[in-house]
């Protein structure tokens, strides 16, 4: 039976590392306040870009170089390139297209950017893995997740910015004939009554150059009631239909893979869920909350570390504004 499997995942991180304490040093008397916030949602340290040049583009080309060398591939046996992100570098070209130049890509190769914002990279692997499935054609595609959410908060939102960290992950997908090995299915949840939100940019692409707005207003805007909880019960939902709908059972399952923004809301989830935290593995504490990338770099460090290994059947779920959900059953 064809399927796509994950055959191999690298991740690329900006140098510069700071600690909640060293980042609330802007806040003054706010300062352990900020912390104690970010502590709620299971932060320590993050990674941030600190120049121009390292941007979502250039952190993606580094994880994909990396991914490549330790896979033994090069560039020209890639068939299907896509970049996923919020806050792609480009509009046009895509940055897949650039990528692909920076890797010697093949002129038959299939290049695409993906944006569905913190759930973009769960939702590109799983489209590309369901399109690979039925083209013959494409046996190598390279995912990329790569995201700088906190350059775009407003100045004053240090909350914000504390949240998050710059990160890129980059996912070979094969397609093999034979095999238990790949993705099993998926499951999505779309709720867009409030989706005017979250706002990135805040006015819109065709005001980006307006002059009556500041830079400032052209940040990201969020509600000040915004949030994306009314996905999380959905989390369960979904993970426990994909279960009943292939037979498996919650012992079979080796990790729940989610979202890494909220630490209270994973153990929240694993308590509805009715299984072991250690079953949930969480990196938001090194990383910082990195967007779409955020679940693969956990998945990476989860293969790296031996906790997943082949054939361990494994969750990823996250959720994007919008507010879009997408949970995906795999196996390793």
């Amino acid at each position: 039976m064809v399927n796509v499997r994950i055959a191999g995942t690298e991740v690329y991180h900006p140098p510069f590392k700071v600690s909640n304490e060293q980042l609330a040093e802007q806040a003054g008397e706010a300062a352990d306040k900020l912390i104690g916030i970010w502590e709620y949602f299971g932060r320590k340290d993050r990674y941030y870009a600190t120049t121009y040049e390292e941007s979502t583009l250039n952190m993606a080309i580094q994880a994909s170089k990396a991914l490549l060398e330790s896979s033994g591939l090069g560039g020209e046996d890639l068939d299907m390139i896509v970049v996923s992100s919020g806050t792609h570098e480009y509009s046009a070209p895509t940055d897949a297209a650039l990528l692909h130049q920076a890797i010697g890509g093949k002129q038959s190769c299939i290049v695409y950017d993906s944006n569905a914002n913190c759930v973009g990279m769960v939702v590109a692997a799983d489209q590309a893995a369901r399109s690979m499935m039925t083209n013959p054609g494409v046996r190598y595609a390279l995912v990329v997740g790569s995201e700088q959410i906190a350059r775009f908060y407003k100045e004053g939102d240090l909350a914000s910015k504390g949240l998050c960290g710059d990160a890129a992950c980059a996912v070979l997908l094969e397609r093999v004939e034979e095999g238990e090995s790949g993705l099993i299915d998926s499951a999505y949840y779309t709720n867009t009554q409030k989706a005017e939100d979250m706002l990135f940019p805040s006015a819109g692409m065709t005001q980006m150059f307006g002059e009556h707005l500041t830079l400032e207003e052209k940040k990201i805007y969020l509600h000040p009631e915004y949030n994306v909880n009314v996905a999380f019960p959905t989390a369960v939902t979904n993970i426990e239909n994909l279960l009943h709908k292939h037979g498996y059972a919650k012992r079979e399952v080796k990790h729940y893979i989610l979202s890494q923004l909220n630490l209270s809301v994973i153990k929240e989830i694993a308590g509805k869920l009715n299984e072991d935290e250690a079953k949930f593995p969480y990196i938001g504490d090194i990383y910082g909350y990195t967007g779409t990338s955020s679940p693969f770099v956990t998945l990476h460090h989860a293969i790296k570390d031996g906790t997943l290994i082949p054939g361990d059947l494994f969750f990823m779920w996250s959720v994007g504004a919008g507010i879009t959900s997408c949970a995906t059953l795999w196996r390793l």
